[in-house]
């Protein structure tokens, strides 16, 4: 996976540039919007990443002002670096920049710690405008993050918000891993797993089991890609454990 590390200051003695790192699995498109940046006068690109591990092992070592972040990444998802970084109390800001966020992404992402969401069809400048508010401290908010922020608000408020937790967890049964490997691989018990599922069930209002994929494609976890066949899904579950796919 291609990266990306450097390090500018103005050579000028005038204002510090802020310092962002990029994080898109897009080579081209993360070229450009690199140039965009550093061609500003007012950013700098001191680090690039394709996905959210190498992202992650990057940051720890660096001085970064904006993390401007994609959702749909290989390996783990944007709103799992969100989550990674506030498990290790990162001061990083963030600000999501994605092609394909549904309301239900953005109001994860926020709840995630991020600062900002940015659309990519938005106009350069919004997204300038949106790193300098964030490296300011602020939390700018357009007129679609307003409204899905007031949902969250009123959903949270009936009890229906899903927890990093859950996510994790959500992603994985969209991705037809039994409740053994589940627990396995974050360490929680099974009956752990079995209430979270059925609580991811409630709160996202699934009346069946398929619809797990659907409900993490939403919120950014995973892509079409990523998508398992049920059939053979199920199959290798009972053939290798002797239990059925969640």
């Amino acid at each position: 996976m291609k990266t990306k590390s450097l390090v500018q200051e103005p050579q000028d003695g005038g204002k510090p540039l802020l310092r962002v790192f990029v994080v898109d699995d897009h080579p081209i498109f993360a070229q450009v919007l690199s140039e965009l940046l550093d061609q500003s006068g007012e950013f700098v690109v001191v680090g690039s990443a394709g996905d959210g591990q190498t992202a992650l092992a990057m940051l720890g070592g660096m001085k970064v002002d904006v993390l401007l972040l994609d959702l749909m990444l290989p390996g783990i998802s944007g709103l799992e670096v969100l989550g990674k970084l506030r498990e290790k109390r990162s001061t990083v800001r963030t600000v999501v920049y994605s092609g394909m966020a549904s309301d239900e992404s953005i109001a994860a992402a926020f709840a995630l710690g991020a600062c900002a969401v940015v659309e990519k069809s938005a106009e350069v400048e919004e997204l300038f405008d949106a790193l300098r508010t964030v490296a300011g401290g602020g939390f700018p908010l357009n007129s679609r993050v307003s409204g899905v922020l007031r949902t969250v608000v009123r959903q949270q408020t009936a009890g229906k918000e899903l927890g990093q937790s859950d996510l994790l967890i959500l992603r994985r049964l969209a991705l037809r891993n039994t409740v053994k490997e589940i627990s396995v691989e974050l360490r929680l018990s099974a009956s752990a797993v079995y209430k979270a599922r059925k609580r991811i069930m409630h709160r996202l209002a699934l009346t069946e089991r398929g619809g797990f994929f659907g409900a993490a494609s939403r919120l950014g976890l995973i892509s079409a890609a990523d998508e398992v066949p049920a059939t053979r899904a199920g199959t290798r579950g009972r053939r290798n454990r002797g239990e059925s796919a969640p």
